[in-house]
C-alpha cells in the first residue's frame, strides 16, 4: 500500500503544481460599481456594547449633525478602508497589474491602494487611510489582507481601531454590459468595534469606454475661497 500513498502524494502535489502554473486572472482595466448588483454596507451595524455606549456619548456631544457643514468627505477628508470599497458612487478606479504589486487608483480622491504579492517594503508600517496590502493566490481568486487601516472615530458611519482586519476575495465572472464584472467578497473584522465580522459583497462594471480623470478635491475649496463664495463649513 505504500505505492498507493506514494501515488496519491505525487498526485495531490502535480494537482497543487498545476493550480500555481494556471492563468491567473487579470483584473486591469477600468472599473464602476454596479450599484444594482452590488450589496451595501449594514444600516445597523453588529456593533460592541462598549462601541454602541461609545457612539451614544459621541451623539450626545455633538449632535445635531448637519451633513452639509459635519461630514468630513465634504471637507476633502479622503475615504479610509472599507468605505473605499464599499462606496456605489459612480466614481471609476483603474486596476493596474504587476508581478510585484496590483495598484488600484482611484478617480475620487486620487488615491492609490498598493496590494503587495511579493516582499513587502522594510520599515514602520504607519496607519492610513488605505491601510497595508498583502495578496496571494488561491486559485483564480485573489485573496488580500488589509490591516495598519486608520482608526475612525466612534461617530463615523465606519468606525474603527488599530485591531480592524479586512479580507477580500476577489474574481472575475461573466455579465455586464462588456462581458465581465469584477466580484469583491469583503469581510471586515474588528473586536473592539463590532461583535461579529460585517460581510458584504461588491460587483464592479467592466468600464472599457470611461477614463479616470483627475480628481482634485482641494481645488473646489480654494475656488471658493478665491470667488468669495460663502460656505456653511466653518473650516473651509
Amino acid at each position: 500500500m505504500k505505492w498507493l500513498a506514494s501515488i496519491l502524494v505525487w498526485a495531490a502535489l502535480a494537482t497543487t503544481a498545476a493550480a500555481a502554473d494556471a492563468p491567473k486572472p487579470d483584473f486591469s482595466g477600468v472599473w464602476l460599481p454596479n450599484s444594482k448588483e452590488s450589496g451595501r454596507w449594514p444600516a445597523q451595524p453588529p456593533f460592541t456594547p462598549a462601541m454602541n455606549a461609545a457612539r451614544a456619548r459621541w451623539n450626545e456631544a455633538y449632535s445635531p449633525i448637519d451633513v452639509t457643514r459635519d461630514d468630513e468627505y465634504i471637507s476633502c477628508l479622503p475615504y479610509t478602508l472599507p468605505q473605499i470599497v464599499s462606496t456605489i458612487t459612480q466614481y471609476p478606479f483603474e486596476i493596474v497589474s504587476t508581478p510585484a504589486q496590483i495598484l488600484v487608483l482611484t478617480e475620487v480622491f486620487g488615491q492609490v491602494r498598493r496590494i503587495y504579492m511579493n516582499d513587502a517594503p522594510p520599515g514602520d508600517r504607519l496607519p492610513t487611510h488605505t491601510g497595508f496590502s498583502r495578496g496571494h493566490w488561491e486559485g483564480k481568486q485573489l485573496v488580500v489582507e488589509t490591516t495598519h487601516i486608520l482608526p475612525q472615530h466612534e461617530g463615523s458611519r465606519f468606525p474603527g481601531s488599530p485591531a480592524m482586519r479586512i479580507v477580500e476575495r476577489l474574481s472575475l465572472q461573466e455579465g455586464g454590459q462588456y462581458g465581465k464584472q469584477l466580484i469583491d467578497e469583503v469581510t471586515v473584522t474588528d473586536p473592539l468595534v463590532y461583535s461579529a465580522p460585517v460581510t458584504f459583497r461588491m460587483v464592479y462594471k467592466w468600464a472599457r469606454d470611461v477614463a479616470v480623470a483627475e480628481y482634485i478635491c482641494e481645488q473646489d475649496l480654494w475656488d471658493q475661497h478665491r470667488d468669495g463664495n460663502a460656505s456653511k463649513i466653518p473650516w473651509r
